[in-house]
């Protein structure tokens, strides 16, 4: 075989695998969305609370740095969930509600029932052979995602530069 043959052999591999990966990611979106449906919550919502304490009020700020999202996203997200009494919302302060907390602890029988539905017919040297893929997968998506966003910031300065105010 030559050295084009295997490259493109790898890239063939590399496609399949990506095309696996994203079929998987959207077969287990839809199937969380399910279970996440049947406690009345949609996908996302399940972070917003799970990020709070269920003791004393959690920061705006500090669940958006933690979910990763722009102050005003998670902002709206809590807005949204204390219209339904799941959260108070007291300036910055967010705080789970009887009835959040009880929905926040429903969402680990909703992990669960999804893991089951996954996992349920897998050995379980399979399910950790799995597991350990995936934890290497992600290390390498979370790599490509900081190197591409850097890139994307670079690209960015570097045109913001060449830029010039007209001069009179």
């Amino acid at each position: 075989m030559s050295v084009l043959e295997a490259t493109r052999t790898d890239d063939d591999e590399k496609e399949a695998l990506a095309a696996s990966m994203i079929e998987v990611s959207k077969l287990t979106r839809d199937l969380l969305a399910m279970h996440l449906a049947t406690i009345a919550l949609s996908p996302g919502e399940d972070d917003y609370l799970l990020a709070l304490s269920t003791r004393e009020p959690t920061d705006l700020i500090e669940v958006a740095e933690e979910l990763d999202v722009r102050r005003l996203v998670a902002a709206k997200a809590y807005e949204r969930l204390s219209v339904r009494n799941l959260v108070e919302i007291d300036g910055c302060k967010i705080t789970l509600t009887d009835s959040g907390n009880a929905t926040r602890s429903m969402i680990s029988t909703v992990y669960r029932m999804v893991g089951e539905d996954i996992a349920g017919k897998l050995s379980t040297n399979t399910i950790e052979v799995v597991k350990g893929t995936l934890a290497e997968v992600k290390r390498n998506m979370k790599r490509a995602l900081r190197q591409k966003s850097q890139g994307i910031k670079s690209v960015g300065k570097k045109a913001s530069q060449k830029v010039s105010p007209m001069r009179d």
